[in-house]
């Protein structure tokens, strides 16, 4: 796990550079979509060929036999492809918190496990984008090669742009310190 721009960053960058076939699981995590857009763009020039993006929203639902067989059929599709496979919305995979209203520890759901297991049988390179670091359990980071936080700017210029990005109307997308 490291930070946007730090030198583990830029090392592991040059790595994927010199190696973009070797199959690689990054997870990209923080509020700062700037960078995150900026890092997207970065791995996206290393890789031959058009990135995929997929929305986890769209295969990932309560139910777990839905889920299986959408990813069952999501899975069959992106096996065939050998260029970067990026999973956006990957909030969808959160585990739960469990007992008292303050636990802190996060349990991996089914659905989340399944995404694992067929995620090990790609053959091409993935990221996964969590808009929040918080939503990430140890079950993902386990997984991941790497874990690349974009965390909220330092500076009060970048806080300012940073906090002007985050105001939505009527305030309905306000990040939430804990997921529910």
């Amino acid at each position: 796990m490291f930070d946007f721009n730090s030198t583990s960053y830029k090392e592991f960058l040059k790595n994927f550079r010199n190696d973009p076939e070797k199959k690689r699981v990054i997870v990209f995590a923080g509020n700062f979509a700037e960078n995150r857009k900026y890092a997207l763009s970065q791995f996206e020039t290393e890789v031959m060929g058009d990135s995929v993006h997929v929305s986890l929203e769209d295969h990932i639902s309560g139910s777990e036999s839905e889920t299986y067989k959408k990813l069952d059929q999501l899975f069959d599709r992106l096996s065939s492809i050998r260029s970067l496979i990026i999973f956006n919305n990957a909030e969808q995979l959160c585990g739960v918190y469990v007992g008292h209203t303050y636990s802190v520890v996060k349990y991996a759901t089914p659905q989340e496990k399944y995404f694992i297991k067929k995620l090990a049988e790609l053959n091409s390179p993935c990221i996964i984008e969590f808009e929040n670091l918080n939503h990430i359990d140890k079950a993902i980071e386990r997984t991941a090669d790497a874990v690349i936080r974009f965390n909220v700017p330092s500076s009060r210029i970048e806080k300012l742009f940073f906090w002007l990005s985050q105001v939505r109307v009527n305030g309905s997308n306000l990040p939430s310190r804990r997921p529910v």
